[in-house]
């Protein structure tokens, strides 16, 4: 029987509103406190959604997601450049935009050489000793991704009036996060798939990504599948929203195993041009807040219908309460059963903000 990973994620407002009206906050923190909220979120999400597979009745502190050894999420690598980060009113950290006569000066970071391999070294031993494993979450993100976060927006103009140096911002970004798959290869043990994100992508024509940006793409492709010595294994974010104008450019790079992006997209064009690569049909928060249940089932049954393999309800926010959930829950299981499709329910118990540099309040 198919398999189809309905992955669940929740904004944490969402949290606050559904959890935290009855489980105050930790006022300090601390790994006892982020263990214990973990423990008593599983339980919360049993209590409502149990009867899909979510969450434990009796909480195991298992040490996924609180092993993790990680800061700053995507702007790690802008952060390894010296960008100065800062806290915004929403959305946490966000780096300050380097000039380019500034970036022009930059050479690529060996992360190895860097101090905060130290600091990664020693929390890793650390988590090790609290929960006898240790995991590296670095949002390497994609060359084009982590070049906004480094230029600003002024990278799409750079993109256009000066693509030389978009190039090199493009090699100086991706040689950076090579040195990085090397550390993370021999410092950690990982059988996760690379992400290659391209959310920025979506914001330029296809024309524009094959010439100046596809090259880079490729060669994250290749290099990743090289140093890590996984090859077809890598999953490719294009965000949620259509992939249609990008399907063709992107059927010629190597080593992709899967293709998230909108559940609008043409599913059936994809699986034609790129048939062995999966499709993760992704729904946009907005969607999941608009629509009613009716509407997100037959979103639902057309995705699972094409053959999607998995959905991704991520970024869920206090707009949505748990009663359209289940709802929605209900939905996707009920067009699993049409398909005969077996469905298996993921829920991280976190957002990234919590575990990474806003647990429990953002510190400037």
């Amino acid at each position: 029987m198919k398999e189809l990973n309905i992955s669940v994620y929740f904004m944490w407002e969402w949290w606050e509103r559904y959890f935290h009206s009855s489980y105050k906050r930790p006022e300090k923190i601390s790994e006892d406190a982020l263990d214990d909220m973990y423990l008593k979120r599983k339980r919360f999400l049993y209590d409502n959604f149990g009867q899909y597979g979510i969450g434990e009745e009796m909480p195991q502190l298992d040490g996924s997601f609180v092993d993790i050894v990680t800061r700053y999420g995507m702007d790690f690598i802008p952060y390894l450049f010296g960008a100065a980060l800062r806290v915004q009113d929403a959305g946490g950290w966000m780096p300050e935009p380097f000039e380019k006569e500034i970036l022009r000066k930059m050479k690529a970071v060996d992360l190895k050489d860097h101090p905060m391999a130290e600091w990664i070294i020693r929390e890793k031993e650390k988590k090790i000793k609290r929960y006898g494993k240790a995991s590296l979450m670095i949002h390497h993100e994609g060359p084009t991704n982590i070049a906004v976060r480094m230029r600003g927006e002024e990278f799409y103009i750079d993109l256009i009036e000066d693509p030389s140096f978009a190039s090199y911002l493009l090699e100086l970004v991706s040689e950076t996060m090579f040195h990085i798959f090397g550390f993370t290869v021999k410092n950690f043990e990982t059988n996760s798939a690379f992400g290659l994100g391209n959310c920025n992508v979506t914001m330029i024509s296809p024309d524009l990504y094959e010439k100046v940006i596809r090259p880079f793409d490729i060669e994250f492709s290749r290099r990743s599948a090289e140093i890590s010595g996984r090859y077809n294994d890598l999953v490719l974010h294009h965000c949620d929203v259509k992939v249609d104008r990008f399907i063709e450019t992107y059927s010629r790079i190597p080593n992709i195993r899967a293709l998230q992006a909108s559940h609008d997209s043409d599913i059936q064009r994809v699986n034609d041009i790129m048939p062995e690569v999966d499709f993760y049909a992704m729904f946009n928060p907005s969607e999941i807040s608009r629509k009613t249940v009716g509407e997100i089932f037959c979103d639902v049954d057309r995705a699972v219908g094409l053959g999607a393999k998995e959905l991704d309800i991520w970024n869920v926010d206090p707009g949505v309460d748990v009663k359209k959930l289940t709802g929605i829950f209900d939905a996707i299981v009920r067009s699993c059963a049409g398909h005969g499709v077996k469905h298996r329910f993921s829920v991280i118990p976190f957002c990234w903000d919590e575990l990474e540099w806003a647990f429990p309040v953002y510190v400037n």
